[in-house]
């Protein structure tokens, strides 16, 4: 079923051909670049505004500096943020480590948090409902995982997926292989299908009855985005977590 987006009027993202390198199968999907990019755009705008806020504060000194805005502002909003990530990150983490990690889990939030809002806008699609999109976020994160746990354990890291005793080794490696290889599917289809189809539901019944029911709609769009973008990180900062904890050298 094909929706109107605001996307398809921009040349070559409708038949695919402003993004050749994408090949035949995946230019059907040319919307998720811009929309991307606007989710980019928004995160990037809205840093800027905490930041100039921030230095202007900073700059006067006084108490200012350190009282928060009136209202929720960006700063006040970025700031909030900041907090609640570092807490929570440090709980499955530790300190040390989200301190280390922070830019790139927070930043994974944010971006997925905002792509799956504006999905709910009229005309616009998520780029998080595409498995491209996904697919990218996941080999990321696990390359991050697997780099950052060679880096803290070495070859144990390698030899852990063996088992305990080497008897059972020809059973565990390929299993524990298969598991570690299957991560990055997993976290791209979960997050493409939940939003695909929370996207879907929320287009249907605004053209089946488009006053008043959809708004209860908007508001569980709202909360599923938030969950699918936490799940993510989630997900992402428990697979960090395991990859750089001590292992014993067998």
């Amino acid at each position: 079923m094909e929706h109107f987006s605001w996307y398809y009027l921009i040349p070559g993202i409708a038949d695919g051909s402003a993004f050749p390198f994408l090949g035949e199968e995946a230019r059907h999907e040319a919307y998720v670049v811009p929309a991307a990019w606007l989710a980019c755009l928004i995160i990037i705008l809205l840093a800027w505004l905490a930041r100039r806020k921030l230095d202007r504060v900073r700059s006067a000194g006084g108490p200012e500096a350190l009282l928060p805005d009136a209202d929720l502002r960006p700063r006040n909003l970025m700031e909030i943020y900041t907090d609640s990530m570092l807490s929570f990150f440090e709980a499955v983490l530790g300190p040390k480590d989200t301190r280390k990690y922070f830019p790139f889990l927070a930043g994974l939030f944010l971006y997925i948090l905002v792509s799956n809002l504006t999905g709910l806008l009229p005309g616009f699609v998520a780029p998080t409902s595409s498995m491209a999109n996904n697919a990218a976020m996941a080999m990321v994160v696990f390359l991050v995982f697997n780099i950052s746990g060679l880096m803290r354990n070495g070859w144990r890291y390698i030899a852990h997926m063996a088992g305990p005793l080497l008897l059972f080794a020809p059973f565990m490696f390929p299993l524990e292989v298969i598991s570690l290889l299957v991560r990055p599917f997993a976290l791209s289809l979960r997050l493409a299908g939940n939003m695909f189809g929370d996207h879907m539901v929320m287009s249907l019944f605004s053209g089946l009855v488009p006053i008043m029911v959809p708004v209860p709609l908007l508001g569980l769009g709202i909360f599923v985005s938030f969950i699918q973008a936490l799940v993510f990180t989630l997900l992402t900062t428990n697979y960090i977590a395991l990859a750089v904890a001590p292992l014993e050298e067998h």
